[in-house]
């Protein structure tokens, strides 16, 4: 990226992760650098194509999601929606049990790694702030003898973060595949176009995450409450897409009262 280029991105970022941004404006602001930065990829690799240069390389590596808190898995849920969207292919490696950590195991074209290294940093911070003041609001709402014991209410409220994390990421994943569907819109019969840049690219990543995953199963699907994860969806109301990204959206599963 040039200079200027880099330096709007990461003004957007920066915005983005601010404590005090409120959550559509930061939503819009991770949407619109992670739009940037795959614009650029786009009008690079159409240069590259007009000047009969090969495509850039597909590339493997790795993202740790943080699972201090036990919420490793919600988080690597809303963040392999985002790197599918931004099209990449991802693996876990690591369940989350007893607060471990868990491996995004990615392969993706070399420009969607770079932006992909800013943004997924960036996202979690956003979807952490975002959650923690959303279920905080939430368990407000119940007094504490409704609960028979603490560790039940702190249950309850989990429960509402983790699905209100995989909520957010869904969001956002369907913001970055709304654009990169867009591009997809031009003609793809023109020298260079996005279009047939983004299909080759998606047809080689592909290729390089089978052969590296020959034997890998279908995912499990994750079920959360629909309260949490409507919430999480909800925070990036800045704009009406739609009902989500295609194919991965996770089950959602009835919240039960608490008792």
């Amino acid at each position: 990226m040039t200079i200027d280029h880099e330096g709007r991105v990461r003004a957007l970022l920066d915005r983005a992760e601010h404590p005090e941004t409120p959550e559509a404006e930061a939503q819009a602001c991770a949407a619109k650098a992670a739009e940037l930065m795959m614009r650029h990829a786009i009008d690079e690799a159409a240069l590259r194509a007009r000047r009969g240069e090969g495509p850039e390389p597909v590339v493997y590596w790795e993202h740790v999601v943080g699972g201090g808190d036990g919420h490793a898995r919600a988080r690597a849920a809303g963040l392999t929606a985002v790197v599918r969207a931004y099209g990449g292919a991802c693996a876990l490696r690591g369940d989350g049990a007893y607060r471990r950590d868990i491996a995004l195991l990615a392969v993706a074209t070399e420009s969607a790694r770079d932006a992909l290294t800013l943004l997924l940093p960036s996202l979690t911070l956003q979807m952490d702030g975002a959650g923690t003041r959303a279920a905080d609001a939430h368990m407000s709402a119940y007094p504490e003898e409704l609960f028979r014991r603490k560790a039940d209410r702190t249950r309850w409220r989990n429960g509402y973060l983790k699905a209100f994390l995989v909520g957010y990421g869904d969001r956002v994943a369907e913001r970055i595949d709304a654009a990169r569907g867009l591009l997809r819109e031009e003609d793809p019969a023109a020298a260079g176009s996005a279009a047939l840049v983004l299909a080759r690219d998606d047809e080689r990543v592909r290729a390089e995450f089978t052969a590296r995953f020959p034997a890998l199963g279908p995912a499990r699907r994750q079920r959360v409450r629909g309260d949490g994860f409507r919430a999480g969806r909800d925070a990036g109301r800045f704009a009406d897409l739609g009902s989500g990204v295609g194919g991965g959206r996770p089950a959602l599963g009835p919240p039960r009262p608490p008792r």
